[in-house]
């Protein structure tokens, strides 16, 4: 029979990743939430532990009690309110650039998933589940312990990979994931533009060319994008195009040069640029750290 009661998470203590991509917490105050709905730059999982809390993502309201588990992605439209006295979770925040590199290592996320987990975003767990997800937590709290030549973020991102593709699967176990995916006028518009984004973010990065395919303005589909995701149209399709190239460097046979080629920059130069823009880091070095993490693995 399941039992909602509350687990105590007695040893898990709040720590900091150095780095500020992800943190283990067991106090309220550090929730990226309030009452006023905000664009998510960190993700949120977490189990209510006590007490109670109105959660809204995307007008998807819920209310978590304990045993509860809560699974908000960044980019989300979130707030929390009424909130009880004792009210009290056990959570991960995770730093979107972190989540990017966790989940594309899983799969390709679609717009489908999204628009699931953003009005499927709680679930209630049997206690064993509970306790099983405090000590995933006592995990990672060790593995944020470990000094950063240890390579602290890539043991980090395998764990998540595990809780990550728990949640995939379970969403593409459900037949009827279809039906319960209902699009608004703008969601149909976001929806297709994320799918010319898969099919042509290796042709062409310019807005105009999906705005001109989808028969709209780049300057309404900007917007509409803005709207429905907290980051521009521009943004998606460099995300996407980060992730074609950190897929394609994943295989070690390939020269970065034809990286450049297969992903349409006019040479190697221009794209190690832009992806030292976004990532921090050169094609070579990334492909160094990937090289690092499938070490350890």
């Amino acid at each position: 029979m399941k039992m909602n009661m509350p687990y105590s998470p007695d040893k898990v203590v709040d720590k900091l990743l150095k780095s500020e991509e992800f943190n283990v917490y067991t106090t309220i105050t550090h929730l990226p939430l309030d009452e006023n709905p905000t664009y998510l730059e960190e993700g949120i999982n977490g189990i209510c532990t006590g007490g109670s809390a109105l959660f809204n993502v995307f007008g998807n309201k819920r209310r978590i009690v304990p045993n509860d588990l809560v699974i908000i992605f960044p980019f989300q439209l979130a707030s929390v309110t009424e909130i009880s006295d004792d009210f009290s979770m056990t959570f991960l925040k995770v730093s979107k650039s972190l989540f990017i590199d966790t989940i594309s290592g899983i799969c390709m996320p679609t717009l489908d998933f999204f628009f699931y987990m953003r009005k499927n975003f709680s679930t209630s767990l049997y206690d064993e589940e509970c306790q099983r997800f405090i000590h995933f937590c006592q995990i990672l709290t060790y593995r944020i312990d470990l000094p950063q030549d240890l390579f602290r973020r890539e043991s980090i991102m395998q764990l998540l990979r595990v809780f990550y593709w728990d949640i995939y699967a379970a969403y593409k176990r459900k037949p009827e994931v279809v039906e319960l995916v209902k699009y608004t006028r703008k969601e149909k518009i976001v929806f297709d533009f994320f799918c010319l984004v898969i099919e042509f973010h290796t042709v062409c990065r310019d807005v105009a060319f999906y705005a001109e395919k989808m028969c709209v303005s780049a300057k309404h589909l900007t917007m509409v994008i803005t709207d429905m995701s907290g980051r521009s149209a521009k943004d998606w399709i460099i995300e996407y195009s980060i992730l074609e190239i950190k897929a394609l460097l994943k295989d070690t046979n390939l020269e970065i040069k034809e990286v450049a080629s297969r992903t349409h920059f006019q040479s190697n130069s221009v794209m190690t640029r832009f992806f030292r823009e976004h990532t921090g880091m050169t094609p070579s070095e990334y492909r160094e750290r990937i090289y690092v993490l499938d070490c350890i693995e």
